[in-house]
């Protein structure tokens, strides 16, 4: 069989994996491929600072003496080489470093906090506040406003005594709001536990990510009533790099990134594989069970009924209580309904587990024990070698990389 015959196929996943094959072409479906990160994020990220959309410079929207708040989502890549592009910029401004807090997540390890902070302008890690939000701490919060559907939306008090708001997003396929960014590290993740807990769902599998949900439209009137103006919004590349910044007014800069999110990271197959192998990467919060959430979400939209989704990860950790609620049912949509009483943090992740492995086989490459995978109604994988040999068969095949950053669905004709 001549090369032209064949696709050659790398597979990066978890932080050092490298899966490599070579598939005749006529089983091949789709091979999807992330885009190349760009080489120099600072001088990106100074050129759209220098070219915001839909909204004058930002020197003229800041000055001397304002109080800002700059929001860090952990699961934005290169956050230390844009924070440090930001200061630049707000530091020609006259700004100073005391005047800048620095708001994180309150999902945010310890260890990435500092990570972050050891990583910036030695002014931002002296002189600017670095807060992590509690949102259990009532006295931290205060009242915005009433939303037109009666919700009363209380955020952290640095965003609302703050002269100027920017967050710092990646924008990415969400199963539960469709697509995240776009001010929406703001709301509910800065506001009270309960409404941490209120937003929770089972994601909407019956819409594509444009279609309009409940949350992603409470989340952008919280961003219109807190009058938040700039935003800027990061589109990953594969691991933890970035494909493209886009700064500017947020509705301008998260339109553009949807439209790049769906050039570089959306697959629309025609039709659907017999086998989906997708790779999934670490991030820069880690490489977590939560990552799996939207990733089998696609490969239930493409994979045949019995068919198999292979996944290769590195993932070693502890199961979440969704995990622990799903590993204790006897048949996977058995934990349907516990999952949606309790509302755990990971309720997106076990919910596509339970829901995938009723519609397809699950098999699972990680360095979690294999009784704790076949728990999850998985089958798991000991090396690279069994994931070969699973290929040496004549079914069609998918191949996805960097899944953690995808979505795919059949192509709409």
């Amino acid at each position: 069989m001549s090369i032209s015959e064949t696709v050659k196929v790398k597979l990066n996943y978890g932080s050092t994996g490298e899966f490599r094959c070579e598939i005749p072409t006529e089983r091949v479906i789709w091979y999807h491929q992330a885009p190349a990160a760009l080489e120099d994020v600072l001088l990106k990220t100074q050129q759209a600072l220098n070219n915001p959309l839909e909204l004058p410079p930002l020197n003229l929207a800041i000055v001397p003496g304002d109080k800002i708040t700059v929001i860090v989502d952990y699961q934005t890549p290169a956050v230390s080489e844009i924070i440090n592009s930001l200061w630049s910029y707000f530091s020609s401004c006259g700004i100073e470093a005391g005047d800048v807090t620095i708001l994180q997540s309150p999902t945010a390890q310890s260890d990435l906090q500092q990570k972050l902070k050891d990583a910036v302008a030695p002014e931002l890690q002296e002189k600017a506040q670095w807060v992590a939000h509690d949102p259990e701490a009532k006295e931290t919060h205060g009242y915005l406003g009433t939303s037109a559907g009666g919700e009363r939306v209380y955020l952290s008090k640095h965003l609302l005594e703050a002269d100027f708001i920017l967050p710092i997003e990646q924008v990415s396929f969400d199963p539960l709001i469709g697509y995240a960014g776009g001010g929406s590290s703001i709301y509910p993740g800065f506001s009270s536990q309960e409404a941490i807990v209120k937003s929770r769902g089972q994601s909407h599998r019956e819409l594509t990510p444009a279609e309009s949900r409940p949350l992603r439209q409470l989340i952008d009137e919280v961003a219109w009533m807190l009058g938040l103006q700039y935003s800027l919004q990061v589109i990953p590349a594969s691991g933890q790099g970035v494909a493209d910044i886009v700064f500017g007014s947020n509705e301008a800069a998260f339109r553009k990134g949807k439209e790049l999110l769906d050039q570089y990271w959306k697959l629309e197959p025609s039709y659907k594989a017999e086998v989906v192998v997708i790779a999934v990467e670490s991030g820069p919060a880690g490489h977590q069970w939560n990552q799996l959430g939207s990733v089998l979400e696609t490969a239930r939209n493409l994979v045949t009924q019995d068919g198999r989704v292979v996944l290769l990860t590195q993932i070693d950790a502890e199961f979440g209580e969704g995990l622990r609620i799903l590993s204790h049912c006897h048949e996977p949509l058995d934990a349907i309904k516990p999952l949606r009483d309790r509302q755990p943090d990971d309720l997106v992740a076990a919910t596509q587990i339970a829901l995938t492995s009723d519609w397809a086989l699950i098999s699972l490459l990680s360095k979690a024990s294999s009784n704790d995978v076949e728990d999850l109604f998985v089958i798991p994988i000991e090396d690279e070698a069994e994931v070969q040999r699973m290929l040496k068969t004549d079914e069609n095949v998918t191949f996805i990389a960097s899944a953690q950053h995808a979505y795919g669905q059949l192509k709409q004709e």
